[in-house]
């Protein structure tokens, strides 16, 4: 009967280890703003978890102190309770030399028993259950934990001051806690997000330039000075309105008909069917429309040149270089597309093809079977023909091959781009194969090719196939687009790929 007592009171302790690896692992796992948010909304148990967080490390340590206490109670109760259980069975061994050490080998198997028991129910099983179940666990024993920090607060107050003294007696200096994440660890956590659904890839993309937004200079994005409009104060009306007609904007720098130095900008508004100070000649003086003009530093970044267009109410501005020569024109506009993406009015002109309207699913592979350069493109032009994209399958394996065996297609980050431009082709299109594996290609980096954009064009066209490489490079050269196109399970994932890339980088 003792026997059955102290083996409850084992289990009791075990139990006890058990909650308390428990509770830990789920207060350390569980996400502080997703608290934060139920804390605001009302959440009584919320707040009291949220209040733990903001002071972790001395709960953690109360934690600790309640694992400790429930193992010593495991090893001290559990491990004599075991042993006296197992004595008599190892006595029944007609063998003197089990006889003679039967209580030294029922204390080690009755070591090995609880140790076991320890790791298994009181550690690893707890600890599962908690990073599985953070959230549900922190709010449940947010308030038993704070009682019991409470109760072990001065035995706490104790050993922390204890250990503390002997840090110090090794001029170890205590590392303040961190509760902030850097930037990276901040693009790490929402492209988890955005893997696990949380948040669209177009979110995720949005995200991504913020953070490159202090970083990208007015020289990246302005509109260099050979592609400005710009009217002169003495210009002919007939080609002020040439401009206007052609140009479609609502804002032109002017330069000084003698100097050729700009002076300012004029706004259509300000003129349009005003031809007051028309002269005989035809000749309209723009100077009482023209405006005050700013200029703004190549080199500074988006971020600064935003808050100069806000303090200074601007739509435009001259971007000079250091030696003050004129370099470029930047617009509020340049700087919100940096953010959103390709922001088009109704005048400008759409863009002939994107990539995701090229794409072909049909004829995309997301594994290959083939795990040679040369058989995966054959496969893939295999499935470009029985899509009846192409009418001859055989010639054009032949044309890309022969390029291939010339020159490599593959460009480095585990990404290969055969192409061809094909006769009675209409329109362009891309087919993807993927390999989980990776394909061995010549590379710069030789890694293998773990996804392969094969490109068809019009032969009457060589333009748009440099267009399509030059897109499909930059889509490639961006981190975070990159890996989303490796990890893609499905064709409709490299579409939305294609989707968030089309919807930042202007053509």
């Amino acid at each position: 009967m003792v026997y059955y007592l102290e083996l409850l009171i084992a289990a009791f302790f075990l139990s006890l280890n058990a909650l308390f690896v428990l509770v830990e692992f789920a207060i350390v796992k569980v996400r502080y703003t997703r608290i934060e948010e139920l804390a605001q909304k009302g959440n009584f148990n919320a707040k009291m978890a949220l209040d733990i967080l903001k002071n972790l490390n001395a709960h953690l340590a109360a934690i600790q102190l309640g694992i400790t206490m429930a193992s010593l109670g495991l090893g001290w109760i559990g491990e004599p309770a075991f042993a006296k259980i197992l004595e008599p069975l190892f006595n029944y061994f007609d063998l003197p030399f089990i006889r003679l050490y039967s209580h030294t080998i029922s204390f080690g198997f009755a070591f090995a028993m609880i140790s076991a028991l320890h790791i298994i129910l009181g550690e690893q099983v707890p600890k599962y259950i908690a990073i599985s179940s953070a959230e549900m666990i922190s709010l449940a024993f947010a308030l038993p934990l704070k009682i019991f920090y409470h109760i072990t607060y001065y035995p706490m107050l104790l050993i922390n001051k204890s250990a503390a003294y002997i840090v110090s007696l090794f001029r170890i200096k205590r590392a303040e806690s961190e509760i902030s994440h850097s930037e990276d660890e901040i693009r790490i956590i929402l492209g988890q997000s955005e893997e696990l659904g949380k948040i669209s890839l177009g979110r995720l993309m949005m995200f991504e330039h913020l953070f490159d937004f202090g970083k990208t200079s007015v020289k990246e994005v302005m509109t260099v000075k050979d592609n400005i409009s710009f009217l002169k104060t003495e210009d002919e009306l007939q080609k002020v309105f040439e401009v206007l007609k052609a140009k479609k904007l609502s804002r032109y720098p002017v330069l000084k008909t003698d100097s050729g130095k700009p002076c300012g900008f004029i706004h259509i508004k300000d003129i349009v069917f005003d031809f007051a100070n028309c002269s005989d000649t035809g000749r309209i003086d723009l100077t009482p429309y023209i405006r005050e003009i700013k200029f703004i530093n190549e080199n500074i970044n988006l971020e600064k040149a935003l808050r100069f267009f806000q303090e200074n109410r601007l739509q435009i501005a001259l971007v000079m270089n250091a030696k003050e020569e004129l370099t470029g024109l930047l617009t509020i506009e340049d700087i919100i597309e940096e953010l959103t993406g390709e922001i088009r009015d109704e005048f400008e002109i759409p863009p002939n093809f994107t990539l995701n309207q090229i794409l072909s699913a049909e004829s995309s592979i997301i594994e290959l079977t083939e795990n040679t350069r040369f058989g995966a493109i054959q496969e893939m032009v295999n499935r470009l023909f029985g899509s009846k994209h192409i009418p001859h399958k055989e010639e054009l394996a032949k044309k890309i091959i022969e390029r291939e065996k010339s020159f490599s297609t593959a460009v480095g980050h585990q990404v290969a781009f055969p192409h061809a431009r094909v006769e009675f082709l209409r329109k362009p299109i891309i087919a993807v194969g993927k390999s989980s594996q990776g394909i061995p290609f010549p590379s710069p980096d030789n890694a293998p090719v773990k996804i392969i954009f094969m490109i068809l064009t019009p032969f009457n066209d060589p333009t748009i196939q440099l267009k399509i490489l030059s897109k499909l490079s930059k889509l490639i050269s961006n981190v975070t687009l990159r890996k989303r196109l490796l990890s893609a399970k499905t064709i409709e994932a490299v579409e939305n790929v294609f989707i968030a890339f089309e919807n930042k980088i202007p053509n």
